[in-house]
């Protein structure tokens, strides 16, 4: 099973490059640094075969001596075969500069931060919420690259962390309903997921998440026995990026409480003539919530929860 796994105004780039600066590839845009932050560019990936589902790890030469908390994040990827980037932390630290096909290992090791998709979308906590780096951590890219094209591509992907001003905050976790050994055949078929939640929640973000051979999508919160249908969506390809969100004013968040459910159901339209895996294809409903007691990120994963 897969598992879910101090420098102001300056430019970290390329991850243990030389001197003579990192390389930096045509089809990726690369942003001003942040004036408050820093920049991390990871070195170009290579070798990318046509038809393979890629998450490429790249551990980074920013280590925190201290707490930080992190108000958004910037991100960009080559297109193709960018598919998202996400930003963890680990205390389990590797040489700056290491990159590798990501191991169920490295996973477990890693804590979600923040994630963005490939082409400038800004990943912002609202009100006084943050996303929480602790004393010690080493900033970790994990960049999917999704090759859906005949040709061997090379990928790169570039964040901008912007960092939050002054104080008190209070941290945003992470929330996601999914299964990874999910694999989906050929023709029209579905898929139901079911999780009792086991402690309560106060969200302020809920989204669906499908890929680009997604048909439709349905979740379902049972809260006190009730039953409330939040997602009922004839799915589009663009949605992959930019799907439909629900967000609630942090000063009024959507109220889970323990032994809540959650029903997710999806169905799929594989053309491609093989089964797709988990990464080529996906059904999650992923969310943030407000993390006063520090939680970071958790998943339900066919039906069990665990740290990511």
């Amino acid at each position: 099973m897969k598992k879910l796994y101090f420098a102001f105004g300056v430019t970290l780039l390329g991850c243990g490059t030389d001197s003579s600066g990192p390389e930096v590839l045509p089809n990726l845009t690369v942003p001003d640094p942040p004036k408050n932050g820093v920049q991390v560019l990871t070195p170009p990936f290579d070798d990318i075969q046509p038809a393979t589902d890629n998450e490429v790890c790249t551990w980074t030469d920013i280590t925190f001596d201290h707490e930080v908390d992190v108000k958004s994040t910037l991100g960009y990827q080559t297109e193709p075969p960018g598919h998202h980037a996400i930003l963890f932390y680990t205390l389990e630290k590797q040489p700056a500069g290491t990159q590798r096909i990501c191991t169920d290992t490295d996973m477990a090791s890693f804590r979600y931060l923040t994630g963005n998709g490939n082409n400038g979308d800004l990943n912002e906590a609202p009100g006084n919420l943050v996303f929480r780096v602790p004393k010690g951590a080493q900033l970790v890219v994990n960049s999917h690259y999704l090759n859906a094209t005949d040709e061997v591509l090379r990928g790169q992907s570039v964040i901008n962390v912007n960092f939050a001003d002054a104080g008190p905050h209070t941290p945003s976790g992470s929330l996601a309903i999914v299964d990874t050994s999910l694999e989906v055949a050929t023709g029209v078929t579905s898929q139901t997921m079911h999780c009792t939640y086991d402690r309560d929640f106060k969200l302020w973000y809920f989204i669906p998440h499908m890929h680009r051979w997604g048909k439709h999508i349905n979740i379902d919160l049972t809260l006190s026995g009730t039953k409330t249908r939040m997602v009922d969506l004839d799915w589009q390809e663009q949605y992959t990026f930019h799907p439909p969100e629900k967000r609630f004013d942090v000063n009024a968040p959507f109220m889970i409480h323990k032994g809540d459910t959650v029903d997710v159901s999806c169905e799929w339209n594989n053309t491609e003539g093989r089964t797709l895996p988990f990464g080529f294809e996906m059904c999650v409903n992923f969310a943030q919530f407000i993390d006063e007691a520090g939680l970071g990120g958790y998943a339900c994963n066919t039906g069990n929860w665990i740290p990511f």
